[in-house]
C-alpha cells in the first residue's frame, strides 16, 4: 500500500500516516478511513503525523490546496485537528503562513526535521485541545 498507518509510539498520542513510493490522495484518504478502528482504542486525544519522507514523488499530487486541509480534519472523536507533516516537498497553498495551514477543524504544521517534529508533538501532548 502506498500509505500505511501506525501509532507513533506506545503512548498513542499521535497516529502516523506513512507514504511509501508513489501515492495519490485516494491512497491517503483510504489509510485515514482505515485508521478509524485503531483510533477508537485511544484513551485520550490523538494528533496526526503525515510522514512523506518515504515518497518517491517530487511534488504533491494535483489538488494539494484542497487535500492538504484534510490532514487536520477531525473524522473521529479522538482526533484533535492538529496535524504535522514531515518530508513534504515545497508547498504553496492558499492560507499557508509560516509553515501553518489553518483548517476547519484545526491546523496543519509543516516541519523540516525529526527533531522539530518530536518537539512539536511533546508540546501538543503537554497542551491537549479544549473540547
Amino acid at each position: 500500500m502506498p500509505f500505511r498507518f501506525e501509532w507513533r509510539d506506545e503512548t498513542q498520542r499521535a497516529i502516523t500516516y506513512i507514504a511509501e513510493g508513489d501515492w495519490n490522495w485516494r491512497d491517503y484518504h483510504h489509510a485515514a478511513r482505515a485508521s478509524a478502528f485503531t483510533l477508537m482504542s485511544a484513551e485520550h486525544p490523538v494528533d496526526s503525523v503525515i510522514d512523506l519522507r518515504g515518497s518517491t514523488r517530487i511534488a504533491l499530487p494535483a489538488g494539494a490546496g484542497a487535500h492538504l486541509r484534510s490532514f487536520g480534519r477531525v473524522t473521529q472523536a479522538r482526533l484533535t485537528g492538529r496535524a504535522a507533516v514531515i518530508g513534504s516537498p515545497d508547498v504553496d497553498a492558499e492560507g499557508l503562513r509560516d509553515g501553518v495551514l489553518q483548517t476547519a477543524d484545526g491546523f496543519v504544521k509543516f516541519v523540516d526535521s525529526e527533531t522539530e517534529l518530536a518537539a512539536l508533538l511533546t508540546e501538543w501532548a503537554d497542551n491537549p485541545p479544549a473540547r
